[in-house]
Order: C-alpha cells, then sequence, then structure tokens
C-alpha cells in the first residue's frame, strides 16, 4: 500500500471517530435520567424534580425553585413547582413541594412536603 493510502485510511478513521462522538452527544439528550445520572450529567435537583414528574405522569408540572443542602456523604433537596393543568379549587393541590434525601448520590427518601392532595 501507498503512503498516501495510509494517510487517507487514518485520516477516514479519526473522521469516523469524531462523528461517533458526536452522535453520542445528541443521543445523550435522548437519554431518560437514569442513564444520563450514569453519566454524570444531571443535578440532584433534576433527578428530584424527575421522580415529581415520575408520580404524576400525565400533569404537566413547570419547577420554581430547588434548593439543594449538603452534609458529609448526603443530601437534602428540596423542589417546589407548580401542576399547570390543575384548576385553583381542584381537589389537587396545584402548588406542590417534595423532599428527596440522597445518600452518595443514591436517592434514599422521598416524600411530598406540600400536596399532591389538598388537606
Amino acid at each position: 500500500m501507498s503512503r498516501w493510502g495510509r494517510f487517507s485510511g487514518w485520516r477516514a478513521g479519526l473522521a469516523l471517530g469524531f462523528a461517533l462522538s458526536l452522535a453520542g452527544c445528541s443521543r445523550m439528550s435522548q437519554l431518560g435520567f437514569d442513564a444520563q445520572s450514569s453519566f454524570g450529567s444531571v443535578s440532584l435537583a433534576d433527578r428530584c424534580a424527575d421522580f415529581m414528574h415520575r408520580a404524576f405522569p400525565d400533569s404537566p408540572i413547570e419547577v420554581s425553585d430547588s434548593h439543594v443542602a449538603t452534609a458529609m456523604n448526603g443530601a437534602t433537596v428540596t423542589v417546589d413547582a407548580t401542576r399547570t393543568t390543575v384548576p385553583a379549587g381542584s381537589a389537587y393541590a396545584r402548588d406542590v413541594a417534595v423532599e428527596c434525601r440522597f445518600e452518595n448520590g443514591v436517592l434514599t427518601g422521598f416524600r411530598w412536603t406540600k400536596g399532591p392532595l389538598r388537606p
């Protein structure tokens, strides 16, 4: 094989590797939070909000505030949100909030601090 043949093969391999890496980046945006968190690209607040969304999958939830308090190996995350499709006088709460506890990045506790039902 000529010197130019090997050089063009090397460049083609480099271009293919670069294209695959770019395809992987766009694929990350389509993965769920569980898969993304294994790559370290999702915050604890995003994960807590995701659990809130999973609890009410048919109701759109807009996150209005989140707070992360860290301790030694753990973190407590609070997320406040509004369920936009719930009417103000409904039996269900329009404004909701949750608290998530994480230890070493693993969810160990989830509780509603506001809602999901009216008292």
